[in-house]
């Protein structure tokens, strides 16, 4: 493993250069002059003139390091005036028992990195900060993640949880054993150390010290295995992410990280003479941010629904480390007001199962659980008090359907409750960060159950998964001459491209009534590596309340040339039949909700389904994040026409109840090439057309030949 270089004034203190697995503990300790010079570091930064602080003062006005240590650390054990946090005797008993297995693995050096499922035991529990199991795992994926998690000690919460409710010093030990370890490998960087096997990735500095490493310091620092001068030396490394974190940070998601962690060094540690200016820093900061990072809908600049709740979550933590700390009082005014529309965007969109589809990068976010922060900082809102307490408490939302015309997303849905039929509609634009090529994606869960999906972009590695789960391969959109979008993810002046943020409101072509909702997006964009632009897509997506969504794709080439366009539907599940006959594919999980997908222009349509395919290409795959296994067999539908000139591809989506049958009979495509007729089991007939440049019309006959339902979706 590649040794890690040592700025010039830690040469001469630290006892060798960044240990190479296997090395003994003793190489990995500090030397008493690295000792030394941390805890120097400390008392020349403490505001010795608190009264609190007199003992401390007395010793290091007189050059007795050891005795303002011993001072100090006395000071520290027993300080008050800061707490932190809910004490591990409120937590579950099955939480405590999975704790004490991470601290139990921990003991004997196992260790996972974050979220990552891959666990190392380092030889002789000597931890190598630096190390990255993942790059040494035949058949997994090289993950940076997985060595950037590691340091941020999710370990120390369980540590600290099972010893404060144990008090058996083996966890006490261990912890001080990684802490001194950390401090010895992991000098703090003078530039920000965003790169690859760095121990002081900005976010990872701020999430340790918002999380982690507090409830390390407040669970051990009265342990007899912790000594008097590995509590300052813990204290220095405090001091150290403190005045990084000021000097270095980023934007958006990551920045809510990096402040949050600011704010809470300041707050941990009041009696350092820039802690006011951390805390002033952090939380000025983030109330700029609150108002900048969410657009007037409520999504976060980034458009990512897991990277949502990570903004606001670090956002508002520095109130909650406020409350701990008794400092409410020194917030900016009105600091949380704007975050309300955070949570109303992910009402908004919230599918019957109470999880947020997976809208860019994005673990499945269940929102009873994230709404209780929510409805802590907005306890008004009897609609987020509904969504907390599942539909028990509170008032569910006035509205069903709605198009967020900022982040350029529709939801379809028939009502709130876990059984209603729904569709998430994406037609906005990149979002800057954790951006997928999926723009007119379609997602549907059908009377509750999650059936056309999307993957959430998988793991942060290097493969063949990732690449394929954040592309339009692996999305329900359409694929041009076999190649995916390729939108530009970068620009030189991001807040104002409104290819990555929109700039105004989005004309997503809504309606939305009792009967249906309409809506109608664009890709004129390039295709493939070189951003081709073979032809352009309009999809119009109209849901006939409802069990009946209509998905009409109108291509326009830009030359005479014939091109192959091949609409992609990604089903949550490997269950299913094509019928001969109409080239519907029905989905037969027994007891279970169902889906029938019927594409009705056939002509020249080639329908095939692939579930499990790696090769040539990947199909029938779902690309999970920091999950075990991460990649699950599901099911590509492929819908594929060769054609030149303006083309239409009209599919039609029917929901279906658990042991209920497909009900379509026959599909009878129109001479136009724009309608179809679709004659379902019971008799009745729907006409279903894509007229003129835009909408859809769908027009009923009963079974006794009476007209029925007239809809006409997006003024066609």
């Amino acid at each position: 493993m590649k040794q890690m270089i040592l700025g010039g004034m830690f040469l001469g203190v630290w006892l060798a250069a960044a240990p190479v697995q296997g090395q003994s503990a003793a190489l990995q300790h500090l030397s008493a002059a690295a000792t030394a010079q941390h805890e120097t570091e400390v008392m020349n930064a403490l505001d010795l003139s608190r009264p609190e602080l007199a003992p401390v003062a007395a010793a290091w006005k007189r050059k007795d390091l050891n005795g303002a240590v011993k001072a100090l650390a006395a000071y520290l054990r027993v300080r008050e005036a800061v707490r932190w946090g809910t004490p591990p005797s409120g937590r579950a008993a099955v939480s405590m028992q999975h704790m004490k297995t991470i601290a139990d693995d921990a003991l004997v050096g196992k260790l996972q990195g974050g979220q990552t499922p891959y666990f190392y035991t380092f030889p002789n529990a000597d931890i190598d900060w630096h190390y990255n199991a993942t790059l040494h795992m035949p058949g997994v994926a090289p993950d940076n993640e997985w060595q950037w998690q590691l340091n941020r000690m999710a370990v120390w919460g369980a540590l600290g949880s099972v010893y404060q409710v144990t008090h058996d010093e083996r966890y006490a030990k261990a912890f001080d054993r990684e802490m001194l370890s950390w401090v010895a490998q992991c000098p703090v960087p003078d530039y920000a150390a965003n790169q690859p096997g760095s121990a002081w990735r900005t976010i990872e500095a701020g999430i340790r010290m918002g999380g982690s490493w507090p409830e390390a310091f407040f669970a051990f620092r009265k342990s007899p295995s912790v000594s008097d001068s590995d509590l300052v030396v813990f204290a220095s490394a405090f001091l150290d992410h403190g005045r990084y974190l000021l000097k270095e940070h980023t934007r958006l998601n990551w920045l809510t990280m990096e402040m949050s962690g600011l704010y809470a060094v300041g707050a941990l540690f009041p009696e350092f003479k820039e802690a006011g200016q951390w805390r002033n820093y952090g939380a000025n900061t983030l109330a700029e941010e609150a108002r900048k990072q969410f657009l007037p809908d409520g999504a976060q600049d980034e458009l990512s629904t897991e990277y949502q709740n990570v903004a606001l979550g670090n956002i508002l933590k520095i109130p909650e480390i406020a409350r701990w700390t008794g400092r409410t009082a020194e917030l900016p005014k009105g600091y949380t007001a704007p975050l309300e529309k955070g949570y109303e965007y992910q009402v908004s969109i919230m599918a019957p199962d109470r999880y947020n589809p997976k809208y860019n990068n994005g673990l499945p976010q269940y929102l009873p659980r994230i709404f209780q922060l929510a409805v802590e900082n907005f306890p008004g809102r009897s609609d987020f008090k509904w969504v907390e307490t599942d539909g028990k408490e509170g008032t569910a939302p006035s509205f069903t359907s709605i198009f967020l015309n900022r982040a350029g997303e529709a939801a379809m849905r028939t009502d709130w409750s876990r059984q209603a039929n729904y569709l998430g509609f994406r037609l906005g634009p990149l979002g800057m960060g954790h951006q997928h090529q999926t723009k007119l994606d379609v997602v549907v869960w059908a009377y509750g159950r999650p059936m056309i999906f999307n993957t959430g972009g998988g793991s942060y590695e290097r493969s063949k998964w990732r690449s394929y789960a954040t592309s339009s391969y692996g999305a329900s959109c359409m694929i041009i001459d076999g190649l995916g979008q390729n939108r530009p993810t970068f620009s030189r002046d991001p807040w104002h491209d409104p290819d990555l943020i929109s700039q105004g409101p989005i004309d997503g072509h809504w309606q939305s009534n009792s009967v249906f909702d309409f809506a109608s997006g664009e890709y004129d964009e390039g295709y493939g590596p070189q951003r081709l632009r073979p032809a352009s897509q309009q999809r119009d997506v109209l849901f006939v309340k409802p069990d009946m969504f209509v998905v009409a794709d109108r291509v326009r080439p830009d030359d005479v040339q014939s091109h192959a366009y091949q609409d992609r539907w990604q089903l949550q599940t490997t269950h299913w039949q094509i019928n001969r006959v109409t080239h519907a594919l029905e989905t037969d999980d027994e007891g279970l909700p169902n889906l029938v997908v019927v594409p009705l222009l056939t002509n020249g349509l080639d329908v095939k389904a692939v579930s499990g395919q790696e090769s040539p290409e990947i199909l029938g795959w779902d690309v999970r994040k920091d999950m075990d296994p991460q990649n699950v067999v599901a099911t590509t539908l492929l819908h594929t026409l060769t054609s030149a000139g303006p083309r239409i591809l009209l599919t039609l989506i029917l929901p279906l109840k658990p042991g209920e049958f497909n009900p379509v009979a026959g599909v009878t495509p129109g001479p136009d090439g724009r309608s179809a007729t679709v004659t379902f089991m019971d008799g009745r007939k729907f006409l279903i057309s894509a007229p003129g440049d835009r909408g859809i019309t769908v027009k009923e006959t009963l079974p006794d030949g009476r007209p029925g339902r007239t809809v006409v979706g997006g003024g066609a």
